[in-house]
């Protein structure tokens, strides 16, 4: 007898109505009470789909088919050779592995499994022009690029990476070329500051609020603290170069356990120096952490008030000013879910997941020896994210694998009611003392990435239910 495909679908209540959530369209909406009843037996399989009158109803429409998806393959999989030779959008190049802060919370402070940490590893500049030959070699379709310095912190090597701009620019030929780079803002004076500014770099310089906050973590190896240094830097860049300061430069904060969130926002509030439009907040990751991350009880008490006002203002009670950097980007994501729902495009018999990126052609990082990474956010001490070097070129089908991250869970996910909307990347699966991930390991993090969507539904449902439409302009730059 042939199986049947099951209808896979997601049932859940707001305090108003009650909804279903269908894959195979991607659309979401409300029903009345007793259809919600049969959903959920459908859902459940205590009902087949096919004695259910509310499915058949809706299967009219279009809706509510059984499952079509045979495969999962990233359709992006079979021009990864073209998008390689031709489309490289951003490079990075890690200048150095030192840094003259040992900040508390860093990624390579050793608080971390299995990551690096920092050292005396730096490029050379014969490693560096290789790589921007190759990526001017294999960027020929795009008029415009970002070439981006990193670290440990990039202006130990600061003589490296004037002399990378002035080669860059040698080699142009007729493209828009960004320079960027992330700092700690220690060595921002000077020369320094003068070459960025001529240069227009992007500008991310780290920042964690008051004194208090910032020198809690953001320390040098002798223990004292960087906020006045840092603070002195900016303000004589601002005084130097105002427009370039308000147009080019961003201050990042990485809120951790270690401050005091009421603190740091009310610094930013109150500072007539940095403009609250530029602040990006980041939490810290928790991913591959040695010990547990525990926050402050305000942490969450701020976090939820922020959150309030932020329903309230998309609601449009509240102006929209009143959204905090701390949340905006919660905003960005409900819109986003907004606009990719009821589009009714219909499941094809293979599909994929959307959270791998292209690696390598939209970021590609590269080690200080010349090695190749999807981005600089991957651990660098595992082999299986390697994707290339300055010698050997771009490994086609390493890039293939880590595109194709689903393919450890094919069967679950081709079953799974959050296909759609899955953004698990291979960078966010623990796999300590192991080659590659395994099924498993994957499994691990489908739970989290599911019930982060099933979230989002609810949220977007009830912010629906009080009125709230998609911004169509920008609500941040």
């Amino acid at each position: 007898m042939e199986r049947k495909e099951a209808v896979i679908l997601r049932t859940f209540q707001t305090y108003r109505n009650q909804y279903v959530y269908d894959r195979h369209t991607n659309s979401i909406f409300a029903v009345s009470p007793v259809e919600f009843e049969e959903f959920k037996q459908v859902e459940r399989g205590i009902l087949p789909y096919d004695k259910s009158a509310v499915i058949a109803k809706y299967q009219k429409e279009g809706m509510f088919l059984p499952n079509v998806v045979k495969k999962l393959y990233h359709p992006q999989s079979e021009i990864v050779e073209q998008n390689a030779e031709r489309l490289l959008s951003q490079l990075i190049l890690q200048v150095t592995q030192q840094c003259n802060l040992r900040c508390a919370y860093c990624a390579y402070s050793g608080i971390y499994e299995g990551n690096r940490v920092h050292s005396a590893h730096h490029m050379e500049i014969e490693t560096a022009k290789k790589a921007i030959d190759f990526f001017f070699a294999h960027s020929v379709d795009k008029a415009r690029v970002s070439l981006g310095f990193y670290g440990g912190e990039p202006l130990l090597e600061f003589d490296l990476i004037v002399k990378c701009v002035e080669y860059i620019k040698q080699k142009n030929e007729g493209k828009k070329i960004q320079f960027g780079l992330t700092t700690n803002g220690t060595l921002l004076k000077g020369r320094y500051a003068e070459f960025l500014a001529e240069n227009e770099f992007d500008i991310g310089i780290s920042l964690d609020g008051s004194k208090k906050e910032h020198d809690a973590c953001r320390k040098f190896p002798d223990g004292s603290g960087s906020f006045d240094i840092v603070i002195n830097h900016v303000k004589e860049l601002a005084k130097r170069y105002p427009d370039y300061v308000k147009e080019k430069v961003k201050f990042f904060t990485t809120v951790n356990p270690y401050m005091d969130l009421g603190c740091v926002l009310n610094y930013f509030d109150s500072s007539e120096l940095i403009d609250n439009r530029n602040i990006l907040f980041n939490t810290m990751v928790d991913v591959n952490l040695k010990d547990g991350v525990f926050y402050q009880e305000s942490y969450y008490q701020i976090k939820n008030y922020e959150y309030v006002r932020m329903l309230f203002a998309m609601t449009g009670k509240l102006e929209d000013r009143y959204i905090s950097r701390l949340i905006v980007g919660n905003v960005d994501r409900i819109d986003r879910l907004w606009k990719s729902l009821h589009q009714k495009k219909a499941l094809q018999a293979v599909s994929y997941q959307g959270g791998p990126c292209l690696p390598g052609i939209l970021r590609l990082f590269v080690r200080y020896d010349g090695s190749f990474f999807p981005c600089e956010r991957v651990n660098e001490n595992l082999d299986y994210y390697k994707i290339g070097s300055v010698e050997d070129g771009f490994y086609l089908e390493q890039m293939k694998t880590l595109l194709n991250i689903g393919k450890l869970t094919e069967e679950e996910c081709k079953k799974c009611w959050n296909l759609r909307h899955c953004l698990v990347c291979s960078n966010e699966i623990e796999f300590h003392g192991k080659e590659k991930p395994l099924k498993e390991d994957k499994l691990n993090v489908c739970h989290a990435s599911q019930e982060a969507t099933e979230f989002e539904l609810y949220q977007l449902c009830v912010l629906k239910e009080f009125g709230y439409t998609p911004k169509t302009e920008v609500l941040w730059v």
